[in-house]
C-alpha cells in the first residue's frame, strides 16, 4: 500500500473518489422514494429506501473532504501557495457560479416546491436570481474552495511553528488511538453542535458541517505522506470493518424500527453517539481496502476520474428532470429507481463527453481561428525606398 502522493498517482484514491461520486447519484435518486421531503417525491415512500441514506451519507462527504485534503497537500508540496490558490480557484469557482445560476434552477422549477408555479421558465429564472439564489448540491464546491484557501493560509504557519505535527498526529493514530481520538472528536462535534445548528448547507450558518468537514480536510492534508498511518489503517482494516457494520446496524435500528417510538428522548442521543463511530470506521475501512484492491491503474477509473466534477455538477438536476418526466408518465414508483439511476449516469456521461469535446477540440479551434483572423486583419507594412 503506497502512501506517497508526491511520487505518483494514488490509484486507490482515484478509485475512492469515483466510488463516492457514484454513490451520490444513487443517494440522491433514493431521496425520491424515501420518507424525506425532497424536490421530487414518489407517491409511495419507503423506509427501506432510507437505508441507502443511512448506509452512505454519514461517511461520504467526510471522505471526499479527506481526499480533497490529500490532493491539496500534494499540490502544496510541488507548487507555491499562490499557484495552488490560482489552480484550484479556476477548477472550482467557475463551475460553482455556473452551477448556481444555470444548473440548480431547473430542480426548483420542476419541483412541487416551486414558489412561482405559474411563471414561464425564463420568468421564473429572473425571479430566482432576484430573490436570492440557493446553493443546493453546489455547496460542496463552495466549501471545498473555502477550506482550500483557509488551509493554504494556515499550512505554512503551522509547518513553521510545528514542523512535526503530521508525524505527531500519525503517532497518536496507532492501535486503539486510530479509533478513540477521531471518534471522540466527531462525537463531541455531533453531540454539542448538531442539536443546535443541524446541517443547513448555508455557508454562514453551517457551523457543525464546517467543523466536521474542515477537520477531515485538515486530517487528509496532514496525513497524506505519513506511511505509519496508512500502514496502521491497513493493519486495522478488519477491526474497522467490524465496528462499521455493527454501528450501521445500530443506526438502522434507531432510524427504522417502530419500538423506538416509545423512547423518543433517548434515540437522538443514541444516534449522535453512533453516527460518528460509523462515520470514521467506514472511512478507515474504505481507505484500507481501496489500498489493497485498487492499487494499480484501471482504465475505467482513470476515465471516470477525469469527469467526476462534471458528473457531480450535473447529476442532481438530471435526476430531477428524468424523475419529473417519469412522474408525468405515471411511472414514478420503486420500480423506476434503477432505471433513473442508469439514465442519470448515461446522461451525465454524455454531458461529460460533450464538455471534453468542447474544451479539448472546439475551444482551441475557435481560439486559433480568432488569432488567424486577427493576424490577417493587421495592415501589411510596405517599405518604399
Amino acid at each position: 500500500m503506497t502512501s506517497d502522493l508526491t511520487g505518483g498517482r494514488r490509484h486507490d484514491i482515484d478509485a475512492l473518489r469515483v466510488f463516492c461520486f457514484g454513490t451520490i447519484i444513487i443517494y440522491h435518486t433514493s431521496l425520491i422514494y424515501g420518507t424525506k421531503d425532497w424536490w421530487l417525491n414518489s407517491v409511495e415512500s419507503s423506509r427501506l429506501v432510507d437505508l441507502v441514506e443511512i448506509a452512505s451519507h454519514p461517511w461520504r462527504m467526510s471522505l471526499l473532504f479527506f481526499i480533497s485534503g490529500l490532493v491539496t497537500a500534494s499540490l502544496l508540496r510541488r507548487r507555491s501557495v499562490a499557484e495552488v490558490r490560482s489552480t484550484r480557484s479556476r477548477q472550482l469557482l467557475p463551475p460553482f457560479i455556473l452551477g448556481v445560476l444555470l444548473v440548480v434552477p431547473p430542480q426548483i422549477f420542476l419541483s412541487p416546491h416551486n414558489p412561482f408555479p405559474d411563471l414561464s421558465y425564463w420568468e421564473f429564472w429572473v425571479h430566482y436570481i432576484q430573490s436570492g439564489v440557493t446553493l443546493e448540491h453546489m455547496w460542496f464546491l463552495a466549501y471545498l474552495w473555502i477550506y482550500m484557501f483557509a488551509w493554504s493560509v494556515l499550512q505554512p504557519n503551522i509547518q513553521r511553528h510545528w514542523p512535526d505535527i503530521s508525524a505527531s498526529l500519525a503517532n497518536r493514530l496507532r492501535g486503539k488511538g486510530l479509533f478513540i481520538f477521531p471518534v471522540l472528536l466527531l462525537m463531541a462535534l455531533r453531540v454539542c453542535l448538531y442539536p443546535v445548528f443541524g446541517v443547513t448547507l448555508v455557508i454562514t450558518t453551517d457551523f457543525y458541517a464546517h467543523a466536521v468537514y474542515f477537520s477531515m480536510f485538515m486530517a487528509g492534508s496532514l496525513l497524506v505522506n505519513e506511511k505509519g498511518f496508512w500502514q496502521e489503517i491497513d493493519r486495522q482494516r478488519w477491526t474497522s470493518l467490524a465496528v462499521a457494520i455493527l454501528s450501521l446496524l445500530a443506526l438502522t435500528g434507531f432510524y427504522t424500527l417502530n419500538f423506538w417510538q416509545d423512547m423518543q428522548e433517548i434515540v437522538p442521543t443514541a444516534i449522535n453517539i453512533t453516527w460518528p463511530i460509523f462515520q470514521w470506521c467506514a472511512m478507515m475501512t474504505l481507505l484500507a481496502f481501496a489500498g489493497r484492491i485498487a492499487s494499480r491503474p484501471n482504465r475505467v477509473v482513470t476515465y471516470l476520474n477525469k469527469s467526476t466534477m462534471t458528473y457531480y455538477i450535473a447529476h442532481q438536476t438530471v435526476i430531477v428532470i428524468v424523475g419529473y418526466y417519469v412522474a408525468q408518465a405515471g411511472l414514478l414508483d420503486i420500480r423506476s429507481f434503477i432505471p433513473i439511476v442508469v439514465a442519470t449516469a448515461i446522461i451525465c456521461a454524455i454531458i461529460a463527453e460533450a464538455k471534453t469535446l468542447l474544451t479539448a477540440r472546439l475551444l482551441p479551434w475557435i481560439f486559433n481561428l480568432a488569432s488567424v483572423r486577427k493576424s490577417m486583419s493587421k495592415p501589411v507594412s510596405s517599405d518604399v525606398s
